[in-house]
């Protein structure tokens, strides 16, 4: 198949001169990287280090590097892959966000590998329309596991943007990968194809909402699919983009060495980190995926993101909560009393058709909130002429002793305030569960797979479940049970974790008390 010449364009750009004009220190609170540092400590903060991403930009001129000497680079390296550039203003602020320090969440990023999106597309990566014979090539390094594209464009034809975005979907599957791409400036403009619309990554908007948020379009593959899947802090999409980019590279990093998932491979796999991503989002006011709120039908959606702000704003410090809890893995059956911690995830590599995997939570308070999304990557075929991908829909039951009890409808609102128990879109390649004020008791999420005949793909669930005061919950998952003993007895006699009379030593009136809560 012949292509035309691509012709991306520049997301609208600030010039290098207007850098200072950027709010850091707001996107680093927006987005909760500074939780997350006073939460772990400023020396346990991951970096990005031993990680790298790859940076594509439509030329500048005749430009597309960031400047690389810039000091706020010192220790990343930059590699130029498509020829001699000076510096871009665009991609220079980019680059700030991807890894720059006092800019991005990242800034120990210890790779860039820079393209002209041209020649990304081209022959140098993606080899959009030459054929089965020629896939996407290989990425400049294993540990190039994200790639960056703060720019969009189109060839002009739908079955050469399809062809684009299948060869990146199939990229990401080949290599594990995220990637993360912007969506069009201006509400109301048309998002353009490349790269968008793809499954397998994340598309990001403004936390503003000033971008496009139409519906996929005939003729490129899944019609009315929402755009985009989350927000984050930035004047224009372009920047917004890499400061998603360089969070799941955080991400990347600390899978890699957190003691609860050093030794998994699931943990760095971009379907994880983008499960991850997507459920642990600050969903702020007026955000709303539809779910009825009174009636019939009340808490369950077919829709399963906002349509203006997607799963909605970054926080990296839940993203990093929920990855670093580890795998829980879940059941093909519901286990009524085996019950799962307030945050984690689970990598279900092979959801048969008509099956399901169920998780159980008890919570002794009141949660002011649940957040839980499963997502799913298209299978793209070696050709790249076809794809399928299965449709799973997510589901949060009331457990009353062994009995599944429907939380849809009016009956539900005496275990939920507001929000959606249910979602079961046909269509996207992921379900979203947000829930207010969920009430005292036991409760069993679902992950189903509908019957169909679609390759079998692995699918991700992640989940948040704001923490509730319990006295004796050493862990934070809202039993009181062996796990919080084990704590308290590898403090004895100290002054720390255990101390529940507050007399300043962990001994046996702190087991007294640990022991009346227990419920585990």
């Amino acid at each position: 198949m012949k292509t035309r010449p691509l012709t991306p364009f520049l997301l609208p750009s600030l010039a290098l001169s207007c850098v200072a004009t950027i709010a850091n220190a707001d996107t680093l609170t927006d987005v909760r990287y500074n939780d997350l540092v006073a939460r772990l400590g400023a020396a346990n903060v991951p970096t990005g280090v031993g990680i790298g991403i790859g940076q594509v930009e439509a030329l500048e001129g005749a430009n597309y590097a960031p400047d690389i000497l810039a000091p706020y680079y010192a220790g990343t390296i930059f590699t130029l892959l498509s020829g001699a550039s000076g510096t871009s203003g665009h991609a220079n602020v980019v680059g700030q966000n991807l890894c720059g320090e006092g800019f991005s969440v990242a800034p120990g990023l210890s790779n860039v590998w820079n393209y002209n999106a041209n020649v990304w597309i081209g022959a140098s990566w993606l080899r959009v329309g030459q054929g089965s014979a020629l896939p996407p090539l290989a990425a400049p390094a294993v540990t190039c596991k994200v790639w960056n594209n703060s720019w969009i464009g189109s060839f002009g034809t739908a079955a050469n943007d399809n062809d684009g975005m299948r060869r990146l979907d199939w990229a990401m599957n080949r290599d594990g990968a995220l990637a993360v791409s912007g969506t069009n400036n201006g509400s109301g403009s048309a998002a353009s194809p490349l790269m968008a619309y793809c499954f397998n990554g994340l598309t990001v908007g403004i936390a503003s909402g000033g971008h496009s948020n139409g519906l996929t379009p005939a003729g490129i593959d899944g019609p009315n699919r929402r755009k985009p899947d989350l927000v984050a802090p930035g004047d224009f999409t372009s920047f917004a983009t890499p400061v998603v980019a360089a969070a799941a590279a955080m991400l990347f990093d600390e899978a890699n060495d957190h003691p609860n998932t050093a030794a998994n491979v699931n943990a760095s796999k971009g379907l994880t980190i983008k499960t991850a991503i997507l459920a642990g989002t600050t969903h702020r006011a007026p955000w709303t995926n539809g779910a009825p709120q009174s009636g019939v039908s009340r808490g369950s959606t077919a829709t399963p993101f906002d349509a203006l702000y997607g799963a909605d704003l970054l926080n990296v410090d839940r993203a990093h909560e929920i990855l670093t809890a580890g795998e829980q893995a879940g059941s093909a059956t519901v286990q009524p009393t085996s019950f799962s911690p307030r945050v984690g995830w689970d990598y279900v590599p092979s959801l048969l058709s008509a099956t399901s995997v169920y998780f159980t939570f008890h919570t002794n308070g009141s949660a002011s909130e649940l957040s839980v999304t499963a997502s799913w990557n298209r299978s793209v075929a070696s050709t790249f002429a076809s794809y399928t991908m299965m449709d799973c829909d997510l589901k949060l039951w009331k457990l009353e002793g062994t009995t599944l009890v429907s939380l849809i409808g009016d009956a539900g609102a005496t275990s939920f305030a507001s929000g959606n128990c249910e979602s079961n879109s046909l269509i996207e390649n992921a379900e979203h569960l947000y829930m207010k004020g969920l009430a005292p008791g036991d409760y069993v999420l679902q992950v189903a797979r509908k019957a169909g005949t679609q390759t079998t793909f692995p699918v991700t669930v992640a989940w948040y479940l704001a923490p509730t005061t319990m006295l004796g919950d050493l862990n934070g998952d809202n039993l009181v049970g062996p796990a919080d003993l084990s704590l308290l007895l590898n403090n004895w006699g100290a002054n720390g974790m255990g101390d529940l009379n507050a007399d300043a030593v962990v001994g046996a009136p702190d087991i007294a008390i640990l022991l009346s809560a227990w419920n585990g």
